[in-house]
């Protein structure tokens, strides 16, 4: 029955109005990568760069490339996710669904396994399409890439959205389709304050403010897991590396420790067993 849950799961998203809107706003943005780096080479700007700064201005090509494209991937799965459920309890098409043979938690996952499937999928194509362009236009810092760093970020890349969708179902479980798309990008956007909040915290040496930082982190970690896929995919330079981490988007510190990934293994298992149970418990038949 999962298997059937999920399947069902995968065809609504993809006939899904926001899919498809979604799919044409990559479409553009994967244009505008595309001039962006037909014409950088060519610019004045680049041109006058020394040997010094140019390596500084290829990397901070290449982390735009990569920041927009997290967020372009946030945002599907948040829009997917946040009515999942809600979608189909305010219509009452659940009551149907929970009349046939099949388990609470059976839907649930079901319903996880086939978002996962697609914001991954998506998460994928979005990622090589990113890496081909590069390579195609010769950016150092995507042809330096070796094996090991590109499966690492792909690894990375690919936990964002399944961290995201995570919290989102549990999300879709507890509040309307709406209310729980709102939260879901207000909670996003916090883990981007947090990693910022953090960072000035260490250039300022204090601590009340980096225990801020990491305190947000821990509500929001889904911009730890980003700024870690960043870190392997993009290594500062000796040069720009102070530089780079002053005017990057992610707002990133210190990277992350092995704990904190164990941490949010668990927060991502505890959403989604929240969400069994709470579904579980819904008086809804």
């Amino acid at each position: 029955m999962i298997a059937a849950i999920l399947i069902t799961t995968l065809n609504e998203a993809i006939r899904k109005k926001t899919f498809i809107i979604m799919g044409i706003v990559t479409f553009l943005y994967l244009v505008f990568w595309t001039l962006m780096l037909n014409y950088f080479p060519n610019t004045s700007v680049t041109h006058g760069m020394g040997n010094q700064f140019k390596p500084f201005a290829i990397q901070m090509v290449t982390k735009m490339g990569f920041q927009f494209s997290a967020m372009l991937i946030a945002l599907l799965t948040i829009m997917l996710g946040s009515g999942a459920i809600a979608s189909e309890l305010e219509s009452g098409l659940i009551q149907g669904i929970l009349s046939r043979p099949i388990q609470r938690y059976q839907y649930i996952l079901g319903k996880l396994g086939g978002l996962v499937i697609l914001a991954c999928t998506y998460a994928t194509l979005l990622f090589s399409l990113i890496l081909v362009i590069g390579a195609f236009f010769g950016l150092s810092t995507i042809t330096s890439l070796t094996f090991s760093q590109i499966i690492t970020g792909w690894l990375l890349y690919l936990l964002l959205p399944v961290a995201v969708l995570c919290l989102t179902l549990f999300g879709s479980v507890s509040l309307k389709a709406v209310s729980n798309g709102i939260l879901m990008i207000f909670i996003y956007i916090l883990g981007n304050v947090g990693g910022m909040v953090e960072m000035i915290g260490q250039y300022v040496s204090n601590n009340s403010v980096i225990g801020t930082g990491i305190f947000i982190s821990l509500i929001s970690p889904f911009q730890t897991i980003y700024s870690t896929m960043e870190r392997v995919m993009v290594p500062n330079s000796e040069l720009a590396a102070s530089a780079m981490s002053a005017a990057s988007l992610s707002g990133s510190g210190k990277p992350a420790s092995l704990w904190m990934f164990v941490y949010i293994a668990i927060y991502m298992l505890g959403f989604v067993t929240l969400a069994i149970r709470k579904f579980s418990n819904k008086d809804i038949i």
